[in-house]
């Protein structure tokens, strides 16, 4: 049975965006991220179809908040709505194990 807990959480997320969005040149909207983010994590479609609410999977609500604490912690900016990039600290960034939230 598939379910979320087999999605990795918000915060396991910042890596697999910092390496989505070093596949951009300048910002990059959401949705460019969360396909990205599908391909970088190989997810499948019924883990891509779990619902969080009305509106979104319960992935795009993970990597929402992912943006939103790598934002907070340096990594991220929006330089316009619902446009993302790498900040000289994300850029810099080499490994999942580098972060810190």
């Amino acid at each position: 049975m598939i379910d979320s807990a087999q999605l990795p959480s918000s915060k396991k997320l910042i890596w697999p965006v910092i390496e989505a969005l070093k596949k951009s040149i300048g910002p990059t909207q959401k949705s460019v991220i969360d396909s990205r983010l599908i391909e970088i994590l190989g997810l499948s479609q019924d883990l891509v179809s779990i619902p969080h609410d009305k509106t979104r999977a319960e992935y795009q609500y993970r990597s929402a908040w992912a943006l939103s604490y790598g934002k907070k912690a340096g990594y991220f900016e929006n330089p316009a709505r619902n446009q993302w990039a790498l900040t000289e600290k994300g850029r810099q960034t080499a490994s999942a194990e580098e972060i810190s939230i």
